[in-house]
């Protein structure tokens, strides 16, 4: 049939920078390989699902009145052969074509979703670009993989002229052999190549290179990967490098071909290199997890795999262990799509939540596979779209790299507490469950007299001490096993601090600082620091921490405030003379803790702090201060000229629901700068107060009654550098003599009678009330 939407309808083919969501429903984790496939809107191409029970392509037709969809179906073919094996030193196109089948048809939605039939030119032409676009997804992952690919002089300094016999026609296939596919054209007399023979014998037969040895051409360009914008894949022969060609539409033109009118139709070496790193195995490194009973089932669903995203996968299936976040995105999950206001859910933090919450919750994609009647474990879900919106505008997160799971944890909360702050007053902001409050104590040695403030924190990080046993030649540094309680007694220690500007004494004294909870969290996520330096460079030490199966008390850790017969310290402003000097920093250590990953500001604020005293103490300051409000923010920071905050400033964080002063007060403080104030706002509490963290431990605040803690979830660092390595988690369901543990590495899934958490980098204590 047609209908009058088609002829409507003003459509326009993706660009090869526009998102296509092609494989997979961004509201839920049908996809194209289910039976009902999957709808690509032709006008925006967001991707939906069309069949029960959720119907999400139908819901964003009525959303956007969008109603013409491309419905893709991808079948597998049938085949006897067996994949070839995969070695690290490979980068081999499989061709989708040759192992799947796609069906596809055209529907309308505002008929009903009824297929149509004689669909018009300019309607095939998008559809057949949204087929040969990269799913959205991939394109993100194929950026991140990507090295950076630099212009060379060959490209400018080319001389062009097409061999007598060149054709336009001779352009599908290479002068030298029958291959059609991975085709390289030489830029200066536009010879056709196949590329290059791979390690078993598949590939190209090295016809391009051979011209190049011949001849002598340096530069030629990927046929097939050449997009209307001007981009292909390009390689210079003299270099024996991928390059950019700057030049490209020119060269090109030189041979009639017009960039404008290609379509890609082929993956470039960044697509194959993507496709290879996932099919690395990246297994735990122990055999003991293999051994164990897979399951699957609500709240066992594993997550895949990206390449590198263990630390995301590991830290969320922690997080959506714990009822407050899987009360707040699970149940509400088909309420909040159909009344969210984005019509683009990629792009919506909170349907990504709800999306990921209800993949692992609902337990529709955790099934577990069978092979030859042997139970093999489930095949998981994909994160790539909420990994996409979390690592957002963060370069390390949204690379491919290995990240460490604390500050993703971090980062987690950070977004999430923006993207809940305009939903009623972010009242139901699940990450409050880690929200609590320290108390610091600071004592003059020579006067007594004491300072009590306060810090709001979400997190903890605890030092660990190292206590090596005998080392036994050949065999890796073992260490004494530490109890839970000495590292709580360490963080609470006291602390000496020399040189102190005592207030009453009006002279430099010595000083005792501590610092213990004022109020307690839902749920305590701690920290251990294993960590130390060895020439320099970061090593992770494999020191057990003993931590308690059962109750926890933590009650002897909390801060009482000022104290009968102690006496306050008198109130200073803490503003250095206007004529004091820059405190010197240590260049050489500040590049130390930067290649570590670590912001230069934290860096120089470290190493300041600590006195110049080696990056070992800067490092672990910067582990101990990471949840502070200002910890991103210069020490000296430039005095702003205007008394009175960007408007457009205030507006923008206004609409994250926080009141009109405390946006400009914090805007000033912050010298205008929207995000230093965006971290002082969800960061620092309103005038906090003894007198205020005493009202609220009384009002909204339980923790006074209950300190008591279980062990309810763990992230495991699996690898002897911080720089690399395997994370996995291990969670508890169910309380009491109902709970069991459950081991989760990646997509795979099975039941952990024995928790093993003496090496655990980030832990989940959830309180007994």
């Amino acid at each position: 049939m047609v209908c009058d939407h088609v002829s409507q309808a003003v459509l326009t083919p993706p660009a090869s920078s526009t998102p296509v969501y092609k494989e997979e429903c961004t509201q839920c984790f049908d996809d194209h390989n289910m039976a009902a496939g999957i709808d690509v809107c032709l006008s925006c191409f967001n991707g939906g699902c069309p069949g029960t029970p959720n119907n999400h392509a139908h819901q964003h037709a009525m959303k956007s009145g969008h109603h013409l969809t491309v419905n893709i179906r991808r079948v597998r073919k049938e085949s006897d052969e067996r994949p070839a094996k995969l070695t690290k030193l490979e980068i081999v196109e499989e061709p989708e074509n040759d192992q799947y089948e796609f069906e596809t048809f055209v529907r309308c939605w505002g008929c009903s979703g009824a297929q149509l039939d004689n669909v018009p030119e300019d309607v095939q032409r998008v559809v057949h670009a949204v087929l040969h676009a990269v799913e959205a997804s991939k394109g993100s992952e194929i950026k991140a993989w990507a090295e950076e690919v630099t212009a060379c002089s060959h490209f400018d300094s080319l001389t062009q002229a097409p061999a007598a016999d060149f054709s336009s026609e001779a352009l599908h296939q290479c002068s030298m052999c029958d291959k059609r596919d991975n085709l390289w054209m030489c830029l200066s007399c536009g010879h056709v190549g196949c590329g290059r023979k791979q390690y078993d014998g598949s590939g190209g037969n090295n016809h391009a290179i051979a011209h190049f040895e011949q001849t002598g051409h340096r530069v030629s360009v990927k046929l097939g990967t050449i997009t209307p914008e001007g981009t292909a894949d390009a390689y210079c022969y003299a270099c024996d490098d991928n390059k950019l060609n700057p030049h490209l539409a020119q060269h090109l033109q030189v041979f009639g071909i017009n960039v404008a009118a290609q379509q890609k139709t082929e993956k470039s070496i960044a697509e194959l290199q993507l496709e290879h790193n996932l099919k690395f195995d990246f297994s735990m490194t122990t055999a003991d997890g293999t051994q164990l009973q897979p399951v699957a089932g609500p709240g066992l669903t594993g997550l895949r795999n990206l390449g590198n995203s263990c630390y995301l996968a590991s830290v969320m299936q922690c997080v959506f262990g714990i009822d407050r976040f899987r009360d707040r995105y699970f149940p509400s999950a088909a309420d909040h799509f159909l009344t969210c206001s984005q019509l683009h859910p990629a792009k919506c933090m909170l349907c990504q939540l709800h999306k990921l919450a209800n993949g692992l919750w609902s337990g529709r994609y955790a099934v577990l596979e069978t092979e030859d009647g042997e139970t093999r474990h489930q095949h998981g879900i994909s994160p790539a779209h909420f990994k996409a919106m979390v690592a957002r505008d963060h370069p390390e997160f949204a690379s491919m790299r290995q990240q460490d799971a604390f500050e993703f944890l971090q980062h987690l909360n950070k977004q999430i507490d923006i993207a809940e702050r305009p939903v009623e007053g972010g009242a139901l902001n699940p990450t409050s469950v880690f929200d609590f409050t320290t108390e610091e104590r600071l004592q003059c040695t020579k006067c007594s007299r004491v300072r009590y403030t306060t810090q709001k924190s979400s997190l903890l990080s605890l030092p660990v001490a190292k206590r090596p046993l005998a080392a036994v030649e050949g065999a890796p540094q073992e260490f004494e096993p530490v109890q839970l309680a000495e590292c709580f007694d360490m963080m609470t220690a006291d602390e000496t601090v020399d040189g102190y500007m005592c207030p009453s004494c009006e002279q430099p004294t010595t000083a005792k600082k501590s610092t213990r909870f004022a109020t307690f969290p839902k749920v305590l996520a701690v920290q251990v620091r294993r960590f130390e330096f060895v020439n320099w460079v970061p090593q992770k030490l494999e020191i057990p921490v003993q931590v308690p199966q059962g109750p926890i008390e933590l009650g002897a850790y909390r801060g009482q405030g000022l104290q009968l017969g102690e006496e306050a310290l008198p109130e200073t402003d803490d503003q250095p003379p206007t004529d004091a000097q820059p405190e010197p920093v240590d260049e050489s250590v500040v590049a130390q803790l930067e290649s570590m990953g670590f912001p230069r500001v934290r860096c120089v604020k470290a190493v300041k702090k600590t006195g110049n005293t080696g990056a070992e103490s800067a490092m672990n300051w910067i582990f101990e201060h990471m949840d502070d409000a200002d910890i991103d923010a210069p020490d000296s920071e430039p005095q702003g000229t205007a008394a009175v905050a960007d408007p457009a400033a205030v507006e923008q964080l206004m609409a994250m629901g926080f009141p009109q002063a405390r946006v400009e007060r914090e805007l000033l403080q912050s010298d205008g700068d929207a995000n230093r104030a965006l971290d002082r706002l969800l960061n620092l509490s309103d005038d906090v107060t003894m007198d205020n963290v005493a009202a609220a431990t009384d009002s909204k605040d339980d923790s006074a009654s209950c300190s008591q803690y279980e062990l309810t979830g763990f992230v495991s660092h699996k690898g002897s550098s911080v720089h690399c390595g395997h994370y996995v988690a291990t969670v508890r369901h169910g309380l009491g003599t109902d709970s069991a543990w459950f081991f989760f590495n990646d997509a795979r899934v099975v039941a952990q009678p024995e928790p093993q958490s003496e090496q655990a980098y980030v832990y989940f204590f959830t309180r007994n009330d």
